[in-house]
């Protein structure tokens, strides 16, 4: 019976995520707004991921007699009080930036896509439970319910990452949710019930497929959410603690300095405002090359 049913509504069902995957990043690499954002971000995850192997100084490495030194040659971003290289501890910033932000992005993706869908598929009494307890969690601003969070956990990246993603992860569910619940009630889908389709085939087969895309988008947005709340963690002393580098806790080491020594704090802030654009960008993308509609 599988198998009568996967061939009929294989054949019958056309799906926007049935697209070859190479097709797809062929028509991403052809818009214009996802170019744009993928232009920003790849060099600035190339440089993440090559700064072992780059000629920088040391992060945490200081020397008072430089301190405060303005851009130049040997110090290409200046120096912080303490004659730390500024743009080493951006780049390390970085790093933990990327890391955050592409996990809790992953972990919201993927949790929302199970927990949504099981939810909407299955309904009554388990979804008025998951819905409620997402409504708790919603009723809190996320940063308010990070901040507080991170309280609880502690500092550091792992705390901050569970933090972060237990704030982000009720909207993901809440949108796959309502994706589902328009998914499920298309001819198609009552097509394979009809049929006698087993339940993992017809989510997996299906409804997950359709609801992919724009729950890549919303990925892609959690991301830049997620590195401006880390940013914003630790530029209040609850996320990465110093002397580890955060984009967030360098801003805050510059703020007494933004007269005398603008590119502490101005640099660190540019790397935020550009990831946080290019991901956004790329979010437009996918949702123009993923949608059928948006190619029409």
């Amino acid at each position: 019976m599988e198998k009568s049913a996967e061939g009929t509504l294989g054949r019958s069902a056309s799906l926007p995520l049935t697209w070859p995957r190479l097709g797809n990043v062929i028509r991403l690499c052809k818009n214009k707004q996802g170019m744009i954002g993928l232009l920003i971000l790849l060099p600035l995850v190339a440089v993440a991921l090559l700064a072992p192997v780059l000629p920088l100084a040391d992060p945490l490495a200081s020397n008072v007699k430089a301190g405060l030194h303005a851009p130049a040659l040997d110090y290409p971003m200046g120096t912080d009080k303490i004659g730390r290289d500024i743009m080493s501890r951006t780049i390390s910033g970085m790093q933990t930036s990327l890391v955050v932000g592409f996990v809790v992005a992953a972990i919201t993706l993927a949790g929302g896509l199970l927990v949504g869908t099981i939810s909407a598929y299955f309904g009554g009494r388990l979804d008025r439970i998951i819905m409620a307890i997402v409504d708790v969690f919603l009723s809190f601003p996320s940063l308010l319910l990070a901040i507080a969070l991170v309280a609880i956990f502690g500092a550091g990246i792992l705390p901050v990452i569970v933090a972060i993603a237990i704030a982000d992860l009720p909207r993901s569910i809440r949108l796959q949710r309502s994706l589902v619940l328009s998914v499920k009630s298309r001819p198609y889908i009552d097509a394979a019930r009809m049929v006698s389709a087993p339940t993992h085939w017809l989510m997996a087969r299906h409804i997950v497929p359709n609801t992919l895309a724009p729950m890549l988008v919303s990925a892609s947005i959690v991301a830049a959410s997620a590195i401006l709340t880390e940013a914003s963690l630790s530029f209040l002393g609850l996320g990465i603690t110093p002397p580890a580098p955060s984009l967030g806790n360098i801003i805050k080491e510059g703020q007494p300095y933004l007269q005398e020594a603008w590119w502490i704090s101005t640099f660190p802030g540019l790397v935020i405002f550009a990831i946080a654009v290019s991901l956004h960008l790329i979010a437009d993308g996918i949702r123009e090359v993923m949608d059928p509609r948006s190619r029409q």
